[in-house]
């Protein structure tokens, strides 16, 4: 097997996530939308998932409920990130957008229906 070297860019082209040409969920690109605006206005630190916490509500909440907060801040933290990366590399309409904004959409209305409005989001 002889060793052959893969030009730069068209390494970068098998590694680019691929385009979904059907994405036209207008909930998914609007909650996309409100997370990138919250990021650009300083709203959302994308290392601190307090930023993610509406604290008048988590305040009410008993410690288990806070606990599981915090758990679940970090991890959807974490997913934002990986969509501002991809946001910002210019895969907008891409399958793992699309995979990653529904993540985050259905993790925080599943706990908003078990806690409230805890999310800022």
């Amino acid at each position: 097997m002889q060793n052959e070297e893969i030009d730069q860019e068209e390494l970068k082209k098998l590694n680019a996530p691929l385009l979904d040409p059907n994405w036209k969920n207008q909930a998914d690109e609007d909650f996309l939308n409100l997370l990138i605006k919250h990021i650009q206005e300083g709203k959302i630190n994308l290392y601190r998932p307090s930023t993610l916490i509406n604290f008048e509500i988590y305040d009410k909440l008993p410690a288990e409920a806070q606990g599981k907060t915090d758990l679940e801040a970090m991890n959807l933290l974490s997913a934002i990130r990986e969509m501002k990366g991809l946001f910002d590399n210019g895969f907008l309409h891409s399958f793992q957008m699309e995979n990653l904004v529904q993540r985050i959409r259905g993790t925080k209305e599943r706990l908003e229906k078990e806690a409230g409005n805890i999310f800022i989001i």
